[in-house]
């Protein structure tokens, strides 16, 4: 009984995580919108995403902190537990730099040329789909749909790297550099939500069971 019941628990951080997950993906898909649309009334619905992800990762915190303290994990247990334990981190700060980046698109009075925006846009667009597909990893426990994730890194990272460097070229250039400087930092805040997207990925893969699935063992149990 003690152990079905621990199961239940663990079943239960990995279905918050999930739901963390969703929250960080509704956050990146307004800091995507806000730099598109200036008038697009992202800050506010972002302000209380990020406050949301806050609260979502302390209470996984402490439900994870509580599982390791009422039972010595098996190995499996203890992949998924420090597993979760590392991806709020991941997650929590994709949702800040999300937020950093609705903050700057508030700051810039003009609107980014529709070839940058367009640009941004679609890049923000593959990442939030690599975020989508780790969390649904998490969600299905699914190792090779966590493990695809990573080799599609590459591409995007090029891709953010190629708006920077057009991006600095502008910033040289005379007109409204204040604007240019902002997108300057919002490219590179995409690049390091890419980064933490990969590990929540990873993070998934290790966690993944090699068997069967632990809400199929808690109904052995």
């Amino acid at each position: 009984m003690l152990r079905t019941r621990y199961v239940g628990e663990l079943e239960a951080v990995r279905q918050n995580l999930v739901e963390m997950g969703e929250t960080t993906i509704s956050l990146l898909a307004e800091a995507i919108q806000s730099v598109v649309d200036l008038n697009s009334g992202s800050a506010e619905r972002a302000s209380e995403l990020e406050a949301k992800t806050d609260h979502q990762h302390r209470l996984i915190r402490d439900q994870c902190l509580n599982l390791i303290t009422l039972q010595a994990p098996v190995a499996s247990d203890a992949r998924l537990v420090t597993g979760v334990l590392d991806a709020i981190v991941d997650l929590e700060l994709i949702g800040d730099y999300a937020y950093e980046v609705v903050t700057l698109s508030a700051s810039m009075k003009r609107r980014p040329p529709s070839q940058i925006s367009a640009q941004i846009s679609e890049v923000g667009a593959k990442i939030r789909s690599s975020l989508t597909a780790a969390i649904e990893s998490w969600r299905k426990e699914d190792r090779d749909q966590a493990l695809s994730v990573r080799p599609m890194q590459a591409a995007i990272r090029a891709e953010c790297e190629t708006l920077y460097e057009k991006l600095s070229q502008l910033v040289s250039s005379p007109g409204e550099v204040a604007s240019y400087v902002d997108l300057l930092m919002i490219s590179k805040h995409l690049e390091r939500i890419l980064r933490h997207v990969a590990c929540v990925a990873d993070q998934a893969a290790d966690a993944a069971p090699m068997g069967e699935t632990r809400s199929a063992e808690q109904g052995k149990a």
